[in-house]
C-alpha cells in the first residue's frame, strides 16, 4: 500500500497576490506617465507633416507658374507680388505662416555653390507651433524646402 501524499494546493495566497498587484499597478502607473509625452509627439509630428505639405504644395504652385509662363517670359520677376508672404494661413493652418524667396543663382554670389545665369533657386519656409514640455504653442518649427529652376 502506498502512502497518501497530499494534494497540492489550490489556487494563491493573500501575500502573492498583493505582491502581484502592486508590481502591476508600478507598471500601469509608469505607462499613464508616458502618455502626455506620447500625445506631444504625436501632435508634433502631424503640425510637422503639415507644414511639409503646405512648403510643397506652395513649390508646385511656383512651378506651375513657371511652367505656364509664355516663351522668354519671366514668370518669376515677380515672384513676390505672385507669392507673397503669408503670415498666417486659412483654417485649418492659421497657426502656419509660409514664406517664398527667389534667389537668382547667376550673380556673384551664387546659390549654394550653383552658380549659373538663368537659373533660379526658390525656396519655401512654413514655420508651424511646436510644444515644450507641459506648454502648448511656446515655440515654432521651421521646415525648409527648395528647388532650382532654369530658363525654358
Amino acid at each position: 500500500m502506498q502512502p497518501h501524499r497530499a494534494a497540492p494546493p489550490q489556487g494563491l495566497t493573500l501575500v502573492e497576490v498583493l505582491a502581484a498587484l502592486a508590481i502591476l499597478s508600478i507598471g500601469l502607473v509608469s505607462m499613464l506617465s508616458l502618455l502626455p509625452l506620447a500625445a506631444s509627439g504625436v501632435q508634433q509630428g502631424a503640425h510637422r507633416s503639415g507644414a511639409i505639405f503646405l512648403a510643397s504644395e506652395r513649390l508646385e504652385q511656383v512651378k506651375h507658374a513657371v511652367g505656364l509662363a509664355e516663351q522668354g517670359q519671366d514668370a518669376l520677376s515677380e515672384a513676390a507680388v505672385r507669392f507673397p508672404d503669408e503670415p498666417a494661413l486659412r483654417a485649418p493652418h492659421e497657426a502656419f505662416s509660409r514664406i517664398v524667396r527667389v534667389r537668382d543663382c547667376g550673380e556673384a554670389t551664387g546659390c549654394a555653390g550653383v552658380n549659373v545665369p538663368g537659373v533660379r533657386q526658390i525656396s519655401v519656409t512654413v514655420t508651424y507651433p511646436i510644444s515644450t514640455g507641459q506648454v502648448s504653442g511656446t515655440g515654432r518649427g521651421t521646415v525648409l524646402l527648395s528647388t532650382y529652376i532654369g530658363a525654358r
